[in-house]
């Protein structure tokens, strides 16, 4: 599925207010950072896509596997870690992927790219929101079906920190409520992620702490 797509572009379009400008539309993907897992929301905060079925409508049989692999594989902290507070020092200055509460900018962006339910994402970028898109199709019928997704005002995003040392087309976007998290574009798109925020902090420079005082910036 190519986000060129005319008939895509229509089918999103769909979404936009009267007069609503498209400054782009990207493929994306949960990203990483420096090598750390990137957390999958809890399963009852989860998102359904296209019908998909949620964690409190599966089998018993089927959450209690689920259940019973996340206890052998998980390393992941409990959920209240990523938006703790007094984590957040911490957290800056080991430069994690993730902070930010379930419900923070950053927390709703990462649970609306892991949802339940087959779907390619497009991150949708006007001159008034910055939103999630969910598409199913691949167009050769000339049709895509379409659901919106987590939403913001793209001035929320208060600084970009772009991810190469970790792998190529990987970069942390930090909101203004104090929140970041890891996103991912492919190859084909990265440069027009690029272009957009050409003051993307270099991975070495320590994340920004918007909550202490001015961050760097980078806007469409």
């Amino acid at each position: 599925m190519a986000a060129e797509s005319g008939g895509l572009r229509a089918a999103v379009e769909r979404f936009l207010e009267p007069g609503e400008r498209v400054v782009d539309m990207l493929p994306a993907d949960k990203g990483s950072c420096r090598m750390q897992a990137t957390p999958a929301p809890p399963k009852d905060l989860e998102l359904s896509v296209f019908g998909g079925v949620l964690w409190h409508e599966r089998s018993l049989a089927s959450r209690t596997v689920s259940v019973i692999l996340d206890v052998i594989c998980s390393t992941q902290p409990t959920r209240g870690h990523f938006g703790d507070p007094a984590a957040r020092q911490k957290c800056l200055q080991k430069k994690h992927a993730f902070w930010g509460a379930w419900d923070s900018l950053a927390g709703g962006l990462l649970r609306g790219l892991q949802p339940v339910g087959a779907a390619h994402k497009i991150l949708l970028l006007t001159d008034r929101r910055i939103q999630l898109v969910y598409v199913q199709g691949d167009g050769k019928d000339g049709s895509f079906a379409v659901e919106p997704g987590w939403r913001a005002d793209p001035r929320t995003i208060v600084w970009v920190r772009d991810c190469k040392d970790y792998m190529p087309g990987h970069y942390q976007l930090g909101f203004s409520d104090g929140s970041w998290m890891p996103v991912f574009f492919p190859k084909q798109v990265r440069g027009r992620f690029a272009a957009l925020y050409p003051h993307a902090q270099h991975w070495k420079q320590p994340l920004p702490d918007v909550l202490a005082g001015p961050a760097a910036q980078g806007r469409p």
